[in-house]
């Protein structure tokens, strides 16, 4: 199953997402505000994937990991009836 597992690049991902972004025209006098906000945006994008990565990592790793004790709950559930 762990072929199946997407695993995004979080720097390209946060390089391309500055891409895209429309950042206004920079003068001299708006300069560091223009430089926080394009930090903000690639950090933003950037903690965004990692996020995404460990969750995905997660899920595949429960996956085989507690597969059993998730069939034991279902079964001990079962019985309940």
């Amino acid at each position: 199953m762990t072929e199946q597992q997407t695993k995004i690049d979080p720097e390209k991902f946060a390089y391309h997402f500055m891409n895209t972004i429309n950042l206004p025209k920079i003068n001299t006098e708006n300069m560091e505000a223009a430089a926080k906000e394009a930090l903000a945006a690639y950090l933003s994008a950037y903690y965004l994937i990692q996020r995404f990565n460990h969750l995905e990592n997660d899920f595949f790793i429960e996956e085989q990991t507690k597969f059993v004790s998730n069939y034991q709950r279902i079964l001990s559930e079962l019985n309940k009836y």
